[in-house]
């Protein structure tokens, strides 16, 4: 995971723990009921907030495990991709040698025949 979302997710998250503290801190200050409704009325809305909270960090969880295995999979087309052009690449060198050589062995095949030529000229006279 990169920093840069490790950074957003952790932004997300305190954030909304911020954002439950100043609601539950608020709504107890500001009530208009009796105080063990309100410590009931707090305890249930911060377990409801908890239970968001929860669930939106598994989905962060999730998007982020995504993106991972979708990046791995990228990287996965990519080295497979880069793998065989080298293969065309080094395949198309084998073929440019191979064609040198033959033409190399061909001058050489020519020149041996012609310097033998010669020699048979020479022997001649």
């Amino acid at each position: 995971m990169s920093d840069e979302r490790t950074e957003l997710l952790t932004g997300l998250v305190v954030g909304t723990l911020v954002g439950i503290g100043l609601g539950i801190g608020l709504g107890v200050l500001f009530a208009p009921r009796p105080g063990r409704e309100t410590r009931e009325l707090v305890r249930k809305k911060a377990s409801e907030v908890g239970e968001r909270v929860r669930e939106r960090a598994h989905e962060a969880t999730e998007r982020v495990r995504d993106t991972a295995a979708e990046a791995a999979e990228k990287a996965k087309e990519a080295a497979s991709e880069l793998a065989h052009k080298g293969r065309e690449v080094l395949q198309g060198g084998i073929e440019r040698v191979r064609h040198a050589y033959q033409r190399g062995a061909e001058a050489a095949q020519e020149k041996r025949e012609e310097l033998l030529g010669r020699l048979e000229e020479l022997g001649e006279s």
